[in-house]
């Protein structure tokens, strides 16, 4: 029992650790502490990171869709910084090719093609980034459609605010026409949350493709989280996780809960195995 409590804390610090990891933004706190015990404990740490708002660029050679409708104009600043943070903390670092393309009443494409990840290419894409403005309607088919032509491409990931300006059913059908031809994953990422009918219409895109629905936390519930992390995750009494829209972390929290549930019960299943082995008469050989 003592060696299966050991592994659960350990399986714990580790998901508590990709939580943060998952969580890691210019928010977050800089230096927790999660307590395990009133004697043992992981120092946690965060430093500005694209993960919070992006999720975890999975694929070598990807597209970035972004979203530059009127709509966006309130979070296109913040947007255009963590795009740059995105171009040199992941796709510098893990992705052999990529490409940018902006879309709102018409396309923007930083590259006709994807290119070699290199130190210019990405000086340049960080310069085409800063030049984006918002305004028009919002053209996601016509952005899926022109990424998809892209030769060798694998992953797209979606960042918009809100739905088509065209039938979203229309959308769907035919990027199950694009992807009969080509595996593509979509990864969506939705920046307006309250909007059920765009979070439910991204979700199904994401699902549809093999990809992942990502919705960035908020700066009121990071910190909340930053709280939470350093109270820890460890006694009955403890707050819970917060609910999460995103897959990565809604998945990663119900493992969380699982593996508390677990611990919970095999200190308790000790507890009681302590106590009859205290009752039991003790028995001496002469």
């Amino acid at each position: 029992m003592e060696v299966y409590i050991r592994h659960l804390e350990k399986v714990l610090r580790r998901y508590v650790q990709r939580l943060q990891w998952l969580l890691s933004g210019p928010v977050l706190c800089s230096r927790t502490w999660y307590r395990w015990s009133t004697d043992r404990g992981v120092m946690m740490t965060a430093a500005p990171g694209s993960r919070r708002l992006f999720g975890t660029v999975l694929e070598s050679k990807v597209c970035i869709l972004l979203d530059t409708s009127g709509s966006m104009g309130p979070y296109l600043q913040q947007v255009k910084t963590e795009l740059v943070l995105l171009i040199w903390e992941q796709l510098r670092k893990r992705c052999d090719s990529f490409n940018l393309l902006s879309f709102a009443e018409s396309l923007q494409l930083w590259q006709d093609t994807l290119v070699e990840t290199t130190d210019a290419a990405c000086h340049e894409a960080m310069q085409w980034v800063t030049h984006l403005q918002a305004q028009g309607s919002t053209s996601i088919l016509q952005a899926l459609l022109k990424a998809f032509s892209f030769r060798d491409l694998e992953g797209l990931y979606l960042l918009t605010d809100g739905k088509p300006d065209t039938s979203c059913s229309l959308v769907l059908n035919e990027v199950q026409r694009l992807r009969e031809k080509r595996d593509v994953k979509v990864h969506t990422i939705s920046l307006n949350c309250s909007d059920r009918a765009a979070v439910e219409f991204l979700r199904k895109l994401a699902s549809f493709t093999g990809g992942r629905y990502h919705c960035p936390v908020g700066k009121d519930k990071l910190s909340k989280m930053c709280g939470l992390l350093t109270k820890g995750f460890i006694n009955e009494n403890d707050p819970t996780l917060p609910p999460f829209e995103g897959d990565d972390l809604r998945r990663l929290a119900q493992e969380i809960t699982k593996a508390r549930s677990f611990l919970w019960q095999a200190q308790s299943f000790r507890s009681q195995l302590l106590k009859k082995n205290d009752a039991e008469p003790k028995v001496t050989l002469s």
